[in-house]
């Protein structure tokens, strides 16, 4: 039966826990990131943690999108909200009696194994319940959605981190994890069991990766360069973004969380523009998109090399991050879209994990690099001026290789 709206029951369901979850974890993953930046007040130390959690979700992605083919889409996200609920609970009694780094350090490694197996399976259930003509609109609600959740998160976050501290802050993301776990209990996700005699893991595994690189070469490139322009531009936002408002800036943990739900915002709009903006931008063309993210960084450069007032600093960072994240959410829904298009049905977790290593494998390096960068470097305009440039030619790279996948 055809399916005339994007918004079946499954779906919706879906979208709602997703909700509920995000909104937990966003919450609790800012509160443990910046009492990690309070206590070292180190950005190589903040760099060290949160890349190393990062390696963890990055090398155990491939099983997780190998369990989510081979397993109830469903019973894999129910389950894994239940167990994070635990973990919060289990959490907060033991840092509420001895807060210390290493402990912390210790909870954002378990919740990185945890989303690596937690993503895949969302990521493979959006093709399986929205039909070929919602799709793009599906994942851009799918975008919204953890937009949102990183919009409201660390804006609350931010506020009960400033008056509360970290310990009731696991307790609000438990209940979060428990609410989304009983309502992913009620969803339909299309699934159907591997048969006995299957050509087993390893091979299936296998065969994603052949699926990738020997199968659509031009696709594998591509991916390569996007792991480039984690390196040099995730990277650069994700430490950059609270060294220089908590400390190149001075100010608060609460305009750090509203610095971050304006990324969130920002990716809102991307997935209520990127229905309008597919009719007028084709695929091949979609890296104007990314060329126009790079860019608006530059003012961020410009007002730390004039040193002008910190809360006029501010605005003009909270502007260029807004129009970043919404040129680069746009962009990252035309290919998200373009590779779920390309990929069987049967190998939807396993290619999509297997996507997501490549990109983020080169993660945890920028977030080192730029960490020793932020320390070491007295100037930091130079830093962000760095970054932009190696955008920009990654965006030319960019360019030659949409077009031989449009020619493929």
């Amino acid at each position: 039966m055809k399916k005339y709206t994007v918004f079946t029951r499954d779906f919706t369901w879906m979208i709602i826990g997703q909700i509920i979850s995000l909104f937990g974890n966003s919450i609790v993953r800012f509160a443990l990131s910046l009492q990690v930046l309070e206590m070292t007040g180190s950005a190589a130390s903040f760099a060290m943690i949160t890349g190393a959690s990062m390696v963890l979700t990055i090398l155990l992605s491939p099983l997780g999108g190998l369990i989510a083919d081979r397993m109830s889409k469903r019973d894999i996200m129910a389950g894994l909200d239940f167990l994070t609920c635990g973990i919060c609970i289990a959490f907060h009694v033991i840092l509420d009696v001895h807060l210390d780094v290493m402990g912390i350090a210790a909870m954002m490694m378990v919740l990185a194994v945890i989303q690596s197996f937690y993503q895949p399976a969302v990521q493979a259930s959006i093709p399986l319940l929205a039909a070929d003509e919602h799709l793009m609109q599906a994942n851009g609600i799918a975008m919204q959605v953890n937009a949102l959740a990183n919009l409201i998160g660390p804006m609350l976050g931010g506020l009960f981190y400033g008056f509360f501290g970290l310990i009731p802050i696991l307790m609000i993301s438990a209940a979060a994890f428990f609410c989304s776990a009983v309502m992913e209990m009620f969803l339909h996700i299309p699934f159907v069991k591997k048969k006995e005699n299957d050509d087993g893991a390893i091979r299936d595994l296998q065969r994603a990766v052949r699926f990738v690189i020997r199968e659509h070469p031009a696709v594998f490139r591509f991916l390569m360069i996007l792991a480039m322009l984690n390196l040099f531009l995730s990277a650069l936002l994700l430490i950059g973004l609270p060294y220089i408002i908590r400390i190149d800036l001075g100010l608060s943990a609460q305009l750090y969380g509203v610095a971050e739900g304006i990324m969130g915002l920002g990716s809102i709009a991307a997935g209520l523009v990127v229905g309008m903006v597919s009719r007028r931008i084709p695929f091949h063309r979609s890296y104007r998109l990314l060329m126009g993210g790079v860019v608006v960084l530059l003012p961020i450069a410009v007002v730390l090399f004039w040193d002008i007032h910190a809360l006029t600093a501010y605005a003009i960072l909270l502007l260029s991050v807004f129009l970043a994240m919404l040129f680069i959410g746009v962009f990252n829904i035309f290919i998200q879209t373009y590779l779920q298009q390309i990929t069987p049905a049967d190998m939807l977790g396993k290619v999509s994990a297997f996507v997501a290593t490549i990109v983020m494998c080169s993660l945890p390096v920028g977030q080192a690099l730029y960490g020793y960068l932020f320390d070491a470097v007295d100037h930091i305009y130079w830093i962000l001026l760095f970054g932009i440039a190696a955008g920009i030619v990654l965006t030319v790279l960019t360019k030659r290789t949409l077009y031989q996948l449009h020619k493929a």
